[in-house]
């Protein structure tokens, strides 16, 4: 696959066989995470690779906070079930700064250099033939996953699910270049 082909293919895949994604793959996955471009070269990216109980449990966790949490309307439901059907997840974490200069003039930079990282992760995934989504609704319970993972010192940023999506999910219309530009 050529490189427009693997941007203009990328999706957010939410349903997936059950065939095993290998520690090969997840690795060339995070590998292409690894040398994205970061700010001051600093790579503030940190990795947690779920096996399946933790997966699960994570799932079980968010399932659970939206029964308890009836009148919020959030997708979190929706994303415990992506990561049912999901064959691995990843738990992406930043670094964080003691330094309160740090911490404000470290952060944007950082975020940015993480979203380069995560699409990375994304555009590997449909070089593999895999599928991915990036899921932020692990946030509604990020103390807990932490506690549970035991991550300290750390900010979550988000969670990723892999896997080999069962179709082939049509483009989503995006805007026109024009409506993009302030000039």
């Amino acid at each position: 696959m050529d490189f427009d082909e693997i941007i203009n293919n990328r999706r957010s895949a939410r349903l997936f066989t059950n065939e095993d994604v290998s520690r090969e793959l997840i690795n060339k996955i995070l590998q292409s995470a690894s040398i994205a471009p970061s700010a001051r070269n600093r790579q503030p990216w940190k990795f947690y690779i779920l096996n399946n109980e933790q997966k699960n449990h994570i799932m079980d966790m968010l399932f659970e906070w939206d029964k308890i949490n009836p009148k919020e309307r959030t997708s979190v439901k929706g994303t415990a079930e992506q990561i049912k059907t999901a064959n691995k997840m990843i738990m992406i974490y930043s670094d964080s700064y003691k330094s309160k200069a740090k911490n404000e003039n470290y952060k944007k930079p950082d975020y940015l250099s993480l979203g380069c990282a995560i699409e990375n992760m994304s555009l590997q995934a449909i070089n593999l033939g895999l599928g991915s989504c990036i899921l932020c609704d692990t946030l509604y319970i990020e103390n807990e996953i932490d506690e549970y993972l035991g991550i300290n010192n750390f900010e979550q940023i988000c969670g990723f699910i892999i896997g080999s999506p069962i179709y082939n999910y049509p483009p989503k219309i995006k805007k026109d270049l024009n409506d993009l530009l302030l000039n």
